[in-house]
């Protein structure tokens, strides 16, 4: 256990990258002189491209950042024409590449305003706007890339209804549900002539979302304008999923600040708009949660008289960032990020590395022009002071020590923990150190399965994959039922002798490995194996219930005949069975039956207070998808824990709550 001494003394050499530099005193009044920071990537106006802008950032599996933006031609105006152009870093946004055109304008009169996200698949989503003439038509597409950016599929429009939608940059989410949803601005139409005054200023907010990665959409129930006198209504909508399952939105507009709406039902619904603490011009504010916590990083241009304001009500400048670490509720002091109030300084992309924040932003002035500019900029987080909740970075510090301190399995599930909780790369790096001598240790399977869960290439996964092939085809490995669990794991598909080994295993193996081999045949397509599986959870042996049960878990069963079995078995379980932590932890996972849903949580939280360590670290695993923030007070026992998966189990907690969800 984790002495309180220890736990700050360690700090600082424990957490490496991201933590030290968020484990700053709270925001002082004064902060540092921007002229500190690293002199930005500008890309400026010039006769051939008068105006680049609206851009949004995404890390390939390569560790290659893209930034995809809108490059114009013959004009600065909105409906001026544009590509999509491209720039990418290599050394985590310090140098940048020169532009290359990966959208052409074709037969649109402009195209701009880009939005990129990795989709809980792996694939990769871009969202823009295009506009088939100046004031009458703006319409949202959405093209697909499932090799890293190489190529992309044909732009699919995704708003139906015809008319004026204002999608901002970088502002597309998918929800911890894998649900996406799109904040759009609505903007009627006051004539038919394709001129300016057709087109009214005064934004609706509304949003669509879909269900299975934007295949197919649907409009939510409610929409919202301002419900005061306005005349810009609820401009360049932005959204953010807060710890607690909801939805925050926020809006631009002609008040003096921004105005948030709020959704408790995944984006179906949503409150009244209300004014928030972030004042500012009409100008659009971003937020994102820095990886690994609960901590919203605002950008926007701070009017609330903490900063030294501009000469012009709306002017957008200075360019300032703010913390939350209450879901929006109060913001720390400003920071200066661009000083200058003879500046213009809008619409901010933001995207985060191990050591920075990087930023792409309008920063256009009077002289060139206001939209004109476009600025790269990458903030050090040692430059920025960022409040943190201490109970999220104790529970890094807990899975930190028991990896450096553990030579069994705990080591892996401290690893993957860590996983979870957003330290992907830094694991990794840590792994590949001892996969040249993986064979001398007793957890070599997990180190294998740890490179393959963090491989950022196909072929880096196939090489850690093939690893635990081996030892898997290879009989007298000691460790071969690891090897089969970690492939059931991992969603391998065998093939060869893999496949051969499996089926033989599930007809005529050993029994502690059928159950096993049934998962590996389910994930490789198999008819039968997952009627074999579901046979074992009537089994009068209990190690073959539990194994069933722990397999439908990972293999996060849909069949709903396997679903009502598992159901049946998870009421029947005595408690004071083995399985029955297992099967009442698949059975809440998989929602197996909703009328006994919140039965089984109950049971899941008994048995975190009283069950053996293997029924305790089960419990946190079954729990964890459906977390909430009101449930961490039943975890914090479970940090100072003598055994070292209950404090991994409950550190995994804290941290998959404080990660956010894909933005």
């Amino acid at each position: 256990m984790t002495s309180p001494l220890s736990f700050h003394l360690m700090l600082p050499q424990l957490l490496a990258g991201l933590l030290p530099l968020l484990l700053a005193p709270a925001t002082p009044a004064a902060v540092p002189a921007p002229a500190a920071l690293p002199a930005p990537h500008d890309l400026s106006p010039t006769p051939d491209h008068p105006r680049s802008t609206e851009g949004a950032f995404l890390t390939l599996r390569s560790g290659r950042i893209i930034f995809q933006y809108s490059q114009f031609r013959e004009g600065q105006h909105d409906h001026s024409p544009s590509a999509i152009a491209e720039i990418h870093s290599d050394d985590g946004g310090r140098t940048w590449s020169e532009p290359r055109v990966v959208v052409p304008t074709g037969s649109y009169q402009n195209i701009m305003s880009v939005s990129l996200l990795r989709l809980a698949s792996g694939r990769i989503a871009r969202f823009h706007a295009v506009k088939t003439n100046k004031w009458l038509s703006c319409q949202i597409v959405l093209s697909y890339s499932d090799d890293e950016g190489a190529t992309w599929t044909a732009p699919r429009q995704i708003t139906a209804a015809p008319g004026y939608f204002v999608l901002n940059n970088d502002r597309v989410i998918q929800t911890r549900s894998g649900r996406l949803i799109v904040p759009l601005g609505y903007h009627r139409t006051r004539g038919t002539a394709d001129e300016r005054d057709s087109w009214d200023a005064r934004a609706i907010a509304l949003w669509i979302f879909s269900d299975d990665e934007g295949r197919t959409w649907r409009e939510a129930d409610t929409w919202w304008t301002l419900p005061v006198a306005s005349g810009s209504g609820l401009q360049e909508p932005g959204l953010v999923e807060l710890s607690d399952g909801l939805l925050y939105t926020w809006c631009r507009t002609d008040q003096g600040e921004q105005w948030s709406l709020l959704s408790r039902d995944e984006g179906r619904t949503w409150s009244a708009p209300q004014p928030t603490t972030l004042r500012s011009p009409t100008s659009p504010a971003s937020l994102k949660f820095i990886p690994g916590t609960r901590t919203l990083l605002a950008l926007y241009n701070d009017h609330s008289g903490a900063l030294p304001r501009p000469q012009g009500r709306e002017r957008r400048a200075p360019l300032a960032a703010a913390f939350s670490t209450d879901g929006a509720q109060s913001w720390s002091a400003p920071q200066v990020i661009e000083p200058d109030l003879t500046g213009w300084y809008c619409y901010t992309s933001i995207h985060f590395t191990e050591d920075a924040v990087l930023l792409g932003y309008v920063a256009g002035n009077d002289q060139i022009g206001h939209l004109s500019r476009l600025r790269v900029r990458r903030v050090p987080f040692s430059w920025l002071q960022v409040p943190i909740d201490a109970t999220h970075v104790r529970g890094r510090v807990i899975l930190r020590e028991i990896q450096d301190a553990d030579e069994t399995w705990v080591k892996i599930h401290a690893a993957e923990a860590r996983i979870v909780g957003g330290e992907a790369a830094a694991v990794r790096r840590e792994f590949l150190a001892l996969a040249a001598r993986a064979d001398a240790y007793p957890y070599r399977v997990g180190i294998w399965r740890v490179l393959a869960g963090t491989a950022p290439t196909p072929a880096d996964r196939a090489a850690a994959v093939a690893e635990v092939v081996k030892i898997f085809v290879t009989p007298a490995s000691p460790d071969r039922s690891q090897a089969l669990e970690t492939l059931g794991k991992l969603g391998v598909r065998l093939e060869g002798e893999a496949l051969s080994a499996a089926r033989q295993i599930a007809a005529s193996g050993p029994e502690g490995l059928r159950g096993l081999a049934f998962w590996a045949l389910r994930n490789s397509g198999e008819p039968q194996a997952l009627e074999q599986l579901c046979g074992l959870l009537r089994s009068p042996n209990e190690t073959q219930r539990l194994i069933a049960a722990y397999a439908l878990r990972w293999i996060k069963e849909t069949d709903a005949g396997a679903l009502r079995q598992l159901a049946a078995a998870a009421a029947a379980e005595p408690a004071s069975s083995a399985a029955h932590p297992y099967l009442q932890s698949a059975a809440y996972a998989l929602h197996a039956d909703p009328a006994r849903h919140e039965a089984w949580r109950a049971r899941l939280f008994a048995v975190l207070e009283q069950g053996t360590v293997a029924a305790r670290w089960e419990a946190c695993n079954g729990l964890l998808s459906q977390a909430r923030p009101e449930d961490l007070p039943r975890y914090l026992p479970l940090l100072d824990d003598p055994e070292s998966d209950a404090r991994i189990g409950a550190a995994m907690t804290f941290l998959h709550l404080a990660a956010p969800p894909r933005t």
